[in-house]
């Protein structure tokens, strides 16, 4: 067998076969240092506050029934008589005293009428003195046996005749002085003008309002309430109410006995406080706290999670080998009150709910429980 001559390297390809390997050594290198070992990671847990659920067999619901303020006195003021209306002093938002002029009508009729009646009662006075004197006479001419007791008799009956007719014209001037004094309309009561339904020159009927006057003491509180509610509200008892920013206590007056066929309530009428400062027309709301009973707990409002199927999510504490983690619990709400939520659910007595931070957390994460 030929034998195949091995050709020696030339001293410049023997260094450049040296200087590949020795940089494939360095790359070697810095690869395998840049590799580190898997480390363990540790999942540090998160501080949470937490608080004690308790289940009760009841909440307090509080309800609020709006209504008014009235005017215990609140009157539309008419004339008694026609006539036209000639003065109007009266202007709306003005104070009035009782017995307070407020209007008057022409009187210009009714005064002829009554001058008429006197000067007719002042000849009926004067023939009926005259009458009486003749029967006087008559009588002692009869007594004597001078005149007739026919004679007499007429003179008699005339005077009689003569008082019952000046009877009848006393009654027309009493009428048309009655008539004088009812064309002025005065102020029955302390209070405000709160409406002016007519002005100078119009002509008004007996019963058309003029005016409508406002007492500005004693106001009411008319609340209309379910007619449950109002079976349940006992007249002299005091409630709270809140008119404005005022918050009051008044006493239940009376519940009326029907129902408004608009709001089907029926009316709760309430006495305020003498030193309220309220208005008529105002609202007022009546606070009521009523007991219902179902059984649920109150959690913080900033506890809930939307959950599945219309129900809520809350976050409570549970005790693992490892400490604490965070697991769900669904729950119903019941009724809200503000930042409070009475809910019913799978939540155990006297579990530690997460108050807050459930942005943070989701189930099974390790938790730090903090008592709020």
């Amino acid at each position: 067998m030929a034998k195949i001559p091995i050709k020696l390297l030339s001293r410049g390809s023997l260094l450049a076969v040296v200087a590949a390997v020795s940089l494939s050594f360095v790359i070697t290198s810095l690869i395998n240092g840049n590799v580190r070992p898997p480390q363990k990671q540790v999942r540090t847990p998160l501080p949470v506050a937490i608080m004690p659920y308790t289940r009760e067999d009841h909440y307090i619901r509080k309800s609020s029934y709006i209504g008014n303020v009235r005017a215990r006195r609140d009157s539309a003021l008419a004339f008694e008589v026609p006539g036209t209306l000639e003065t109007l002093p009266a202007r709306e938002g003005m104070s009035i005293s009782e017995g307070q002029l407020l209007a008057t009508l022409n009187t210009d009729q009714r005064l002829a009428r009554l001058r008429a009646a006197e000067a007719e009662l002042a000849k009926i006075t004067t023939n009926l003195e005259l009458a009486t004197m003749k029967r006087e006479r008559l009588a002692d001419l009869l007594d004597r046996g001078l005149t007739s007791q026919q004679t007499f008799d007429d003179a008699q009956l005339g005077t009689q005749a003569l008082q019952q007719a000046q009877r009848a014209i006393s009654a027309r001037r009493d009428s048309a002085l009655m008539d004088i004094e009812k064309s002025n309309l005065k102020a029955p009561f302390s209070g405000v003008v709160a409406q002016r339904f007519a002005d100078q020159g119009a002509v008004v009927t007996p019963g058309t309002p003029i005016l409508r006057l406002l007492a500005q003491s004693s106001f009411e509180a008319h609340v209309g309430v379910p007619i449950a509610i109002g079976n349940s509200l006992t007249p002299g008892e005091i409630y709270s109410l809140t008119i404005g920013n005022q918050h009051l206590e008044a006493k239940l007056q009376n519940i009326r006995g029907d129902v408004d066929a608009a709001t089907l309530t029926v009316g709760a009428i309430f006495l305020l406080p003498e030193d309220a400062a309220v208005k008529t027309g105002e609202t007022v709301s009546l606070e009521l706290a009523e007991p219902v009973h179902e059984s649920g707990g109150w959690v913080p409002l900033s506890s809930l999670t939307a959950g599945n199927r219309g129900l809520w999510d809350v976050l409570v504490v549970k005790t693992v080998p490892e400490g604490y983690v965070a697991v769900r619990e669904a729950v119903e709400i019941i009724y809200s009150n503000n930042d409070q939520v009475f809910v019913a659910g799978t939540l155990a007595d006297d579990a530690q709910i997460i108050a807050s931070g459930l942005h943070r957390l989701s189930p099974g994460a390790f938790i730090t429980p903090v008592e709020d």
